[in-house]
């Protein structure tokens, strides 16, 4: 699955300055990564609370691609 794109003009931060052209504030950059227990731990993933529950989810087998077969 892919993720659907994020139009220009949506990227734009609280003050309305697009998010991403200012030097300084980084780059918006996905990266794939398995939905496995070991792929989840290979990231930092935030927040702790949806963290725990993604982890419980997959550890139990009830998300992913194993789930739907």
């Amino acid at each position: 699955m892919r993720p659907a794109p994020w139009p220009a003009r949506g990227r734009r931060g609280p003050d309305g300055v697009p998010q991403f052209s200012a030097e300084g504030r980084g780059e918006y950059a996905l990266e794939e990564v398995p939905l496995t227990l070991e792929g989840l731990d290979g990231i930092d993933l935030k927040p702790e609370e949806i963290a725990h529950v993604l982890r419980g989810a997959v550890g139990a087998g009830s998300l992913g691609v194993e789930a739907s077969l």
